[in-house]
């Protein structure tokens, strides 16, 4: 082998021990940003599970007491536009149709939360107008708005009281039904949650026992504030109730009895 040809073959090799390093430094950059991009993934889960907490009954499954079965607050992106002053003598009461836009809640067989939800809002707020109190809402289409947002809509209102409406969901037993009233820490919460639920039963509602849970609409919120939900989803018979006009107006009866119930009661 000639000079030449041994510094060809030379330049050869090292050429393609440079490719190899290449390609070794690429596959380490590829691997270095999976592993990046999964930690960030992690984080964001993590995040997402504290913002939209889960709100499936008790882990164990509490008792159910079972019986027989306009100012408006908006959201232009992440921007709350606060509601209207609170006139003296005129009760005002912010509703929030649980979930919304990408954050559907409960699916099951067709039936989804966030319209079931939304659907009950504007029945309850048009009861509640022809009943002489004004109305706030969270949302009014269908669009994601934040735990704490919600929570700031209602204390920025001016408002007496904040109801949430939800679907509630338990996947091990489909047997499980009921109409279920939560507050937080709050004397006047509890006693509206209750007066709500004698509303329903009278009204020939099933429901579940008064709970007190640390949901983020109930914790931020300043006022006397309830989260209802109001059937489960997983429930056969009671997720056809919920897709029923005449049933959601029959729990927008109950619930709007419940409420000026309470406060004509507490005035």
């Amino acid at each position: 082998m000639t000079v030449r040809e041994r510094q060809a073959s030379v330049r050869a090799r090292r050429k393609k021990r440079g490719r190899r390093l290449m390609i070794a430094y690429a596959l380490r950059g590829v691997i270095f940003f999976l592993l990046a991009l999964m930690i960030v993934l992690m984080v964001c889960e993590v995040l997402y599970i504290k913002e939209h907490p889960a709100h499936t009954p008790d882990s164990q499954l509490p008792d159910g007491n079972i019986g027989d079965s306009t100012g408006k607050a908006t959201v232009a992106g992440s921007s709350v536009i606060p509601a209207a002053p609170f006139i003296p003598g005129e009760v005002k009461i912010v509703l929030d149709a649980g979930h919304g836009g990408d954050q559907p809640g409960c699916v099951i067989k067709g039936a989804t939360e966030k319209d079931i939800t939304m659907s009950i809002v504007l029945l309850l707020q048009e009861k509640l107008e022809s009943e002489g109190a004004a109305v706030v809402l969270t949302r009014s289409t269908d669009r994601d708005v934040s735990l704490l947002d919600r929570a700031e809509i209602a204390n920025n209102a001016g408002a007496n009281y904040f109801i949430s409406i939800h679907c509630n969901s338990y996947e091990d037993d489909s047997s499980v039904k009921g109409f279920e009233c939560y507050y937080y820490q709050s004397a006047e919460g509890e006693n509206l949650a209750e007066s709500i639920t004698s509303s329903a039963e009278n009204h020939s509602i099933s429901t579940r026992k008064v709970k007190e849970e640390s949901y983020a609409v109930l914790r931020e919120t300043a006022i006397p504030a309830v989260l209802i939900e109001v059937g489960f989803l997983t429930n056969t018979d009671e997720r056809g109730k919920l897709l029923s006009p005449e049933y959601q107006e029959l729990l927008v009866e109950a619930i709007a009895s419940g409420i000026l119930g309470y406060n004509d009661a507490s005035s």
